[in-house]
């Protein structure tokens, strides 16, 4: 009887380890702004990303959790299939940031402060006439462009006499309420300082962690309109069924549908300005959402390109953001 005993134990011992004897491996990786975020992996806590983990064969809940402050965090959950004697790599993307535990115990008095506040910023921002109009991103403390800056908005701050004086050029289709182009990081920077110095707000470029919440809006798939490229969803090289027999140009701002944070050409039409550095290196700054001119696997929002702050391009402009008061 013992022996049958001893033996059941070692066949369960065998099988047990013959699990990661394979070696399975989930290889853990997160973007730059969210490396230190603590992983667990079925409830218990294994360790900070970037990570490597040993797990069984099979599906395994991944969750991926780094705090913002006191009362929010950002969290990635999915549940992973892993397959026998395999390095599966999960590409985390932090979601925007939700109340914790503390935060839903005391925001609620904090929000009716807070929303007074916005409606009073919001009035105000309405008799601004020359002003980008700015969207709040929800569960966050900033807001950013809901359109990149135009012509428009640029050539109201040359004729105040901001802008360095500057006129970029925009030699196919006029300007108006195309996006501003050929505007190097620096010319970026002398924008805000000027309507800034303006409206008495501190207007910035956005940080790639920002542009990236925003961009998604809340969204896990490929595109913030789905996992499939579609048709007319928005203006790339490509991105259209019949975009061959056109001219690669911008188009006006809003062409095209909405992200559901309801912001306009977050992927495609212009490269954006972020005030990200590139792997380190702020001898290049980092460039999101790909443009007009390119093909859609750099249409998504995990794509990044970097380069010099005095660069100008003419598929290249920004939008704006500003942490809420």
């Amino acid at each position: 009887m013992k022996l049958i005993y001893f033996l059941f134990l070692f066949v369960v011992a065998a099988s047990s380890s013959n699990a990661y004897a394979a070696d399975s491996i989930l290889r853990v990786v997160c973007a730059v702004d969210d490396v230190g975020a603590d992983v667990s992996v079925n409830g218990k806590f294994k360790g900070e990303c970037p990570l490597d983990i040993k797990v069984p064969m099979g599906t395994v809940k991944l969750k991926v959790q780094k705090k913002v402050d006191a009362f929010s965090d950002r969290i990635f959950e999915q549940k992973i299939r892993v397959d026998y004697a395999v390095v599966k790599r999960v590409d985390v993307i932090l979601g925007a940031p939700t109340l914790n535990a503390e935060g839903k115990r005391v925001k609620p008095e904090q929000s009716k402060v807070s929303k007074t506040q916005e409606k009073s910023a919001e009035k105000k921002l309405k008799a601004c006439t020359f002003c980008p109009e700015m969207v709040p991103i929800p569960g966050t403390d900033f807001e950013i462009g809901k359109y990149t800056v135009t012509f428009d908005e640029w050539d109201a701050c040359v004729a105040d006499g901001g802008c360095n004086g500057y006129m970029p050029v925009q030699e196919e289709i006029g300007r108006g309420l195309q996006p501003v182009i050929n505007v190097s990081w620096n010319d970026a920077q002398s924008y805000i300082e000027w309507l800034s110095k303006k409206t008495g707000k501190n207007y910035r470029l956005p940080s790639e962690s920002e542009w990236q919440i925003a961009a998604r809006a809340g969204t896990t798939t490929q595109y913030y309109w789905g996992n499939e490229l579609g048709f007319k969803n928005a203006n790339c090289r490509g991105c259209d069924n019949n975009y061959d027999k056109k001219k690669y140009t911008t188009t006006e701002v809003g062409s095209y549908k909405p992200n559901p944070y309801g912001l306009y050409d977050m992927l495609g039409n212009v490269w954006q300005w972020t005030d990200g550095c590139r792997e380190g290196d702020c001898a290049k700054l980092v460039l999101r959402g790909g443009s007009f001119e390119y093909e859609p696997e750099y249409l998504t929002a995990r794509y990044r390109e970097g380069i010099e702050a005095t660069e100008r391009i003419n598929n290249l402009g920004f939008r704006l953001a500003r942490t809420l008061p």
